[in-house]
């Protein structure tokens, strides 16, 4: 009788559904999205496409399960249809007024583009969390269903805002949160090497941390486990965040030797963070971060719950992990803290403190919000991409090009982009002298993979494109030599 029962709701939810093909399915607001993501998972759905625009997509609460946050149990893809005026939003109503409550929970692989997170709208009594990842136990069954090891969650172009308990400004609240074992069995590993990916992305008034993924070290054993082991940050801006924009702890083996002391890599890239509390980023034992081209401007002070996070801005630990390529302005410190410690490599972690400056960004009108460098700040061509530093977005006034007899004043290798890359990817180098100039390809161990040119090349800036579909997903290094010139650069490969 249950299987039939399924087989008629399953059969009414495709009657009011629009089934593009065979694996996709368009949505509208008017329908419970608890119902949409039921029949996804049981009719092979791979892609559920939001067809509303600016609709509230959320669930009546009319039944138990309808209470409960959106699971996300297998792999899909949720995302606004094309050419909607605005996007599609989440949220819960959280009619119980649970001050936990979540909208969804992260199981297995999903990937969002285009729409908006809310947890503070007239909507809802108020959501702490945007998306948890872990397990789950279904309150009607109490079936515990075990989040997947080496989950991927990514984020494409949305917007997360008003994450605080039920509401209130003064309580914590998180934009995604990495759980630790639902049934507090503390020898599970499971919860490990995710990966996570936030690109064009923005986040406005959270209540702690808006990304926090530092419950790794409490479960899996003496050393805990690397809970993520990807964690990508790039053109993404930060706005009104109470506690850090970023929290992410490795395993507490910070040994420098063996497997077991690599735990990953973070990418924080062209990120603009505003309004916020003093520290930005603390990447706690995660060897292999690397933050580049970060602006951070106007700060204030820390959230009520968290007095005691005012010391630093940026904080990344053990050999492998760099800062470089920072521009902070009229920031507030509450804690002590050596001005050389406030962007600190600790443990062996290094800060190319030739890239780190202090210059106003030159908003164009940071009283309402508009974040836009002016054609006139400092920061255009100032990243390691000869970018300017911050979110990109932003940087949509850059100065009238250079005359082609303007030759660059300095020898420059930039982070090629995108990184991480599949499979294609740019580099761009300035040579301050012609000569012979040579670009090469090497693994992990140090041997050549590939030759990108080796020739008499003029000065000037130059742009290479590297296509790598030979090549096994993993890190890469990419050496320039061109006369005294000689730099070197990580890349990641991932498939």
């Amino acid at each position: 009788m249950k299987n039939n029962f399924l087989k008629i709701n399953l059969f009414l939810i495709l009657v009011s559904f629009s089934k593009v093909d065979g694996s996709s399915l368009e949505v509208g607001a008017e329908y419970n999205f608890h119902d949409a993501l039921n029949y996804a998972f049981n009719a092979d759905i791979d892609t559920l496409i939001l067809t509303t625009s600016g609709g509230i997509y959320t669930t009546p609460e009319i039944t138990l399960m309808d209470s409960q946050q959106f699971v996300i149990y297998e792999p899909i893809v949720i995302m606004a249809a094309p050419d909607l005026a605005e996007r599609p939003i989440f949220t819960h109503p959280n009619g119980g007024e649970s001050t936990s409550k979540e909208i969804f929970r992260i199981l297995d692989d999903v990937e969002f583009k285009g729409v908006n997170f809310m947890g503070g709208i007239e909507e809802t009594n108020g959501c702490k969390y945007g998306l948890r990842y872990g397990d789950y136990i279904n309150p009607e069954t109490n079936q515990l269903t075990r989040g997947s090891e080496g989950a991927v969650m990514k984020f494409y172009d949305c917007h997360f805002e008003g994450f605080h308990s039920l509401k209130d400004q003064n309580e914590q609240g998180n934009v995604i949160f990495f759980k630790r074992p639902e049934d507090e069995d503390l020898t599970q590993t499971n919860l490990t090497n995710t990966s996570v990916i936030f690109e064009n992305c923005t986040f406005k008034d959270i209540g702690d941390e808006a990304i926090r993924i530092s419950e790794g070290e409490k479960y899996g054993g003496d050393y805990g486990v690397v809970a993520c082991s990807l964690l990508v940050v790039r053109n993404c801006t930060f706005d009104d965040i109470d506690a850090e924009c970023i929290r992410i702890y490795g395993d507490k083996d910070t040994s420098s030797v063996g497997s077991s002391n690599i735990d990953g890599n973070l990418i924080g890239d062209h990120v603009t963070v505003v309004n916020s509390a003093p520290e930005v980023l603390y990447a706690k034992n995660f060897r292999a971060a690397t933050v580049t081209n970060v602006l951070v401007a106007y700060g204030r002070e820390p959230g009520i719950y968290r007095p005691d996070r005012g010391a630093f801005s940026l904080q990344v630990h053990l050999s492998g992990s760099t800062i470089s390529y920072v521009d902070t302005f009229n920031l507030v410190f509450t804690e002590p803290m050596p001005v050389s410690g406030r962007i600190g490599g600790v443990k062996g972690a290094t800060v190319d403190t030739t890239t780190i400056y202090n210059y106003d960004p030159m908003f164009v009108d940071y009283a309402i919000g508009d974040y836009t460098l002016a054609e006139g700040s400092p920061l255009y061509g100032l990243g390691s991409d000869g970018e300017a530093i911050g979110d990109l977005r932003w940087a949509t006034n850059p100065p009238l090009a250079v005359d082609e007899d303007n030759l660059p004043k300095q020898f420059r290798l930039s982070q090629n982009y995108p990184n991480p890359f599949n499979p294609n990817t740019t580099i761009n180098f300035a040579l301050k002298n012609p000569g012979w100039t040579t670009l090469k390809l090497y693994d992990l161990r140090g041997r050549e993979v590939a030759t990108l040119f080796d020739q008499e090349m003029n000065a000037g800036f130059h742009s290479i494109a590297f296509d790598g579909p030979a090549l096994a997903s993993g890190m890469y290094f990419y050496r320039i030599v061109s006369g005294d010139f000689v730099a070197t650069r990580k890349m990641l490969l991932m498939k």
